[in-house]
């Protein structure tokens, strides 16, 4: 005779983990808003509906669409980017130039990489143009970005036994890999991901060639 399993049922969430749930939805929305409608298309209105929640749920957590906006950006271009590429930097069993193409890497994958987060980024970047507030947003995940990728090609330097500007070599990767996004976000370039995790890759060879043999 046939027999009732029962499934197994998710405990339900409390007050404080529904808020951080819904503020997550929110942020998720306003990438995936932003991406698709650009950020004058991203209304209270869309980003809601995509978050499936009622209009004013935004005043609950952040005081203007604004503040979301920046949020959004910061939170998913920074922390969640920054979560990912550490793990990688601070994995011992890597070697410095495996490291390095691995968070080069991870720009180019899930989970920070995405149609919708690529598109984000682009108007991000051109709202910076005019709104100060972004501008820090992206300089930040700049900083951040050259604090791993620095010491890290000095290593590699140093396991070759080469003369390298880690600083001029870290600022170099971090504009070419900007500059990868924005190829893909307009698809100029007729590129994908895997075209620009080895434009990345050939980057970091080049820089790592040993023509500055000490």
């Amino acid at each position: 005779m046939p027999v009732d399993i029962a499934m197994p049922v998710a405990a339900p969430r409390s007050r404080a983990e529904n808020r951080v749930y819904r503020r997550e939805s929110l942020i998720r929305s306003a990438i995936a808003t932003v991406g698709r409608y650009d950020l004058t298309g991203a209304t209270v209105e869309r980003i809601c509906h995509g978050a499936g929640a009622s209009r004013g749920l935004i005043a609950h957590y952040f005081d203007s669409k604004e503040e979301l906006l920046l949020a959004a950006a910061g939170e998913t271009f920074d922390a969640q980017a920054m979560t990912v590429k550490k793990a990688i930097a601070n994995d011992r069993a890597l070697d410095p130039v495996t490291a390095i193409k691995r968070m080069a890497r991870s720009s180019f994958e899930a989970p920070i990489f995405s149609p919708d987060a690529i598109a984000a980024w682009q108007a991000f970047t051109n709202a910076s143009r005019s709104q100060p507030a972004f501008l820090d947003v992206i300089r930040g995940v700049s900083e951040h970005l050259q604090e791993l990728y620095e010491p890290a090609f000095a290593a590699a330097a140093a396991n070759r036994q080469i003369a390298l500007d880690a600083a001029h070599a870290a600022r170099g990767l971090i504009t070419v890999v900007d500059g990868l996004w924005n190829s893909l976000a307009t698809g100029r370039d007729g590129l994908g991901p895997d075209d620009a995790i080895q434009v990345a890759e050939r980057y970091i060879d080049g820089c790592l060639l040993g023509a500055g043999r000490s």
